[in-house]
């Protein structure tokens, strides 16, 4: 650890709290001078430090910087998370993970930047990605499933999205939703993405490596005319953000390094149930470039969408496009 990220990593520990320049420097064998200078660089890469004579320097509540000592900082004691990754910008964290991951980068790195200059969303969409507004995180897994059951690596983020953000902001409680497969929606408003990729073996149909990565709106606004009017935020604008996005990170990444040792744990899909935003709704969808009408009834052991089209047959969609029918 070098030492920005101790001194960073000590003010951390005491976010919200002054501490004396001496006091930072004695426990971290520095000169006063030293300490001056790195609190300096922090501050010039946009940490929000503090500081005050007779006081010492305080790094605020408010800060907001991703960092890879904010997130260790914030993970669960028995973590299963191998390396973090903090980048200030990207093109896109997925393309930078699959680049690693065929470098031999290791079941448990997390990837996340600050912004992404060609986030990409399914199907070719684009996902917008502005600088501190939201969280853009990618990790790199290798789980010993079949292809067969690749979705469901997509159902246990999502699961992991929702239940980070329950945790961490009671307001969202029982309004967060997931759109089958793996849009999250909270107040009517889409404000989360998440693009899974693979790299598999044919000869022995097991996944070798799984991008996954996850784009959180968290006090996103003025969407261009390409996101539409469903793009939305947690929150309105900075000023409402009760939690940070080192704190979410750690969250997320946390329940679904959890959800990786057993892709098959029945609670994984029972709370992907839960939170379905189509269940007992009417639905179109594609199949064969044709549009078809349908009532969604739930979702199978497998994450598929169990649907009775207007046919009246009964199918279960395992990808595509699908929409909500607003009456």
């Amino acid at each position: 650890m070098n030492t920005k990220s101790k001194v960073l990593t000590l003010l951390e520990d005491n976010q919200g709290k002054y501490i004396s320049g001496e006091e930072i420097a004695d426990a971290l064998g520095l000169s006063r001078a030293s300490v001056w200078k790195v609190i300096r660089e922090l501050q010039a890469g946009g940490h929000r430090i503090a500081a005050a004579t007779n006081k010492g320097y305080m790094l605020e509540a408010s800060d907001d910087v991703l960092t890879a000592e904010g997130i260790l900082k914030n993970l669960a004691r028995d973590s299963k998370l191998t390396k973090i990754i903090c980048l200030d910008s990207v093109d896109s964290t997925n393309n930078y993970a699959k680049k690693i991951a065929l470098e031999g980068a290791a079941h448990g790195t997390l990837i996340t930047a600050d912004v992404q200059t060609a986030g990409r969303g399914r199907h070719g969409h684009t996902f917008e990605s502005p600088a501190n507004t939201g969280l853009y995180m990618t990790l790199i897994l290798r789980p010993k499933i079949e292809i067969s059951k690749f979705q469901m690596i997509t159902i246990a983020d999502a699961v992991a999205v929702c239940l980070a953000i329950e945790e961490l902001y009671e307001g969202a409680r029982g309004k967060i939703f997931i759109k089958w497969v793996n849009d999250i929606y909270f107040e009517g408003k889409k404000i989360t993405g998440i693009l899974t990729e693979a790299v598999t073996n044919f000869e022995s149909g097991e996944i070798e490596s799984v991008v996954t990565g996850i784009g959180i709106n968290i006090a996103t606004k003025n969407f261009t005319p390409a996101a539409g009017d469903k793009a939305g935020s947690i929150f309105d604008d900075d000023g409402d953000r009760v939690f940070t996005r080192n704190k979410l990170c750690a969250r997320v990444a946390d329940h679904i390094m959890n959800f990786a040792e057993d892709l098959n744990a029945p609670g994984l899909i029972a709370a992907y149930r839960e939170r379905s935003l189509l269940t007992g709704k009417d639905i179109t969808y594609m199949k064969d470039e044709r549009k078809y009408s349908a009532h969604a009834e739930g979702i199978d052991d497998s994450g598929g969408l169990i649907v009775l089209n207007e046919h009246n047959e009964r199918e279960i969609l395992r990808s595509g496009e699908v929409s909500l029918i607003r009456n």
